[in-house]
């Protein structure tokens, strides 16, 4: 038979639901790997969703969304982002990452350029491929606390860059760009004339500082901005994230709801709009919790000797193992089969981020307490025999 695509034959399966299966050999296995709230959905939305599927409309909506729920997303908008917009530039979709496939599937034609952060989100990189579109990757080193290099970014445009791809709260790094950096990179978008794509999944869980959205100092309609309820209200499953935009790239992004999802559950996106709308108490007390296990996870790691990155928000830390020769894939491995200890390959997320792991916090605090001292001893033992106060240094933050 002739074969399959190359666009998906040639993309690499995700290093991190590798180590997911692979960690199912081990009942006993400590889960650091998965970015998924421990914490169930709050019961008002829960109760929307059972409501909904008793009493509700449950057939197909419009292919952008229930009118309903699009005005409730106007309404967090100007609530929490400064973005004031019409439900007419807003698209509910499959999760923040069909969001993300559907901008870049509007915005890119193929060869079009996209410039992507490294270490970012590995399935960013595996959209634009989808899309026979070229990603390039932009640094954002630890020594700059994972902030984007803005003068790295003006040597890596090109007559076929098309687009800006930002995410803040990032994955895998817990770096929030502040004010300057976000305004830094609209400005970079306006004077190259790209789009500027803005990730914002982990908007509502920022630890120091604050967010901002750069959609809320658009004036010439360049953002897409990415929002999602799976983290923010423990609804991974429901399936439910929602994009706003000019009106003019809305409406390509509803042309394509049509052959690629048709629309969001129905019954899921009622109980989005009950989440969006209801108590917000929930999210505080997620943030709070978040809060503590970051402080934990970062007295484990200095009191193991573990250089880590800071989280400043989202829900995740990188673990520096660059003391041991191993690339981060076979590392996480090893770990897992001698300590059966769960950990995200740094490679999943880029070329630069493979001297590191990703540790989850949405894992319990018994977990981080018995798996960190595990990860510490076997990164010591692997690091070819230099004394890990040699071999890690001061812990990075």
């Amino acid at each position: 038979m002739k074969p399959l695509s190359q666009a998906v034959t040639r993309l690499e399966r995700s290093a991190i639901r590798y180590i997911l299966d692979r960690a199912a050999r081990f009942p006993d296995a400590i889960h650091l790997e998965i970015g998924q709230p421990d914490f169930p959905p709050p019961p008002h939305v829960i109760e929307a969703a059972v409501r909904a599927a008793r009493e509700e409309y449950t057939g197909y909506t419009a292919n952008a969304g229930m009118l309903p729920l699009r005005e409730a997303v106007t309404v967090k908008l100007a609530r929490e982002n400064g973005i004031h917009a019409s439900p007419d530039h807003v698209v509910i979709t499959i999760g923040a990452m069909e969001a993300v496939f559907a901008s870049m599937a509007v915005l890119l034609d193929p060869g079009d350029e996209i410039l992507l952060p490294d270490p970012g989100y590995g399935n960013f990189t595996m959209a634009a491929r989808l899309v026979h579109a070229r990603p390039v990757f932009y640094p954002a080193l630890a020594d700059e606390a994972f902030i984007p290099d803005l003068e790295a970014l003006e040597t890596l445009v090109t007559p076929r860059t098309k687009a800006l791809f930002i995410n803040s709260p990032c994955n895998p790094t817990g770096a929030v760009y502040p004010e300057d950096v976000l305004r830094a990179c609209l400005d970079f978008c306006r004077r190259h004339d790209l789009y500027l794509v803005s990730d914002e999944t982990y908007d509502r869980f920022v630890f120091e500082g604050k967010h901002y959205s750069p959609a809320a100092w658009d004036d010439e309609g360049r953002v897409i901005s990415i929002f999602t309820t799976s983290k923010t209200y423990a609804m991974t499953g429901w399936r439910v994230g929602y994009a706003v935009m000019n009106r003019d790239i809305a409406a390509a992004m509803t042309k394509i709801q049509e052959p690629i999802v048709s629309c969001v559950n129905t019954i899921a996106q009622h109980a989005a709009t009950a989440a969006l709308l209801g108590p917000q108490d929930c999210v505080q007390e997620m943030l709070a919790e978040y809060r503590r296990r970051r402080d934990l996870a970062v007295e484990l790691a200095k009191a193991h000797n573990l250089r880590v990155s800071y989280p400043q928000g989202a829900f995740y830390m990188l673990v520096d193992i660059s003391s041991q020769p191993l690339d981060s894939l076979t590392f996480s491995c090893r770990l897992l089969d001698a300590e059966h200890v769960a950990v995200a390959p740094g490679r999943s997320f880029g070329v630069l981020a493979d001297r590191y792991v990703r540790i989850s916090l949405c894992a319990s605090p018994a977990a981080l307490e018995a798996g960190l001292p595990r990860l510490a001893r076997f990164l010591h033992e692997s690091s070819l025999g230099i004394p890990a106060a040699n071999a890690l240094g001061r812990m990075s933050a």
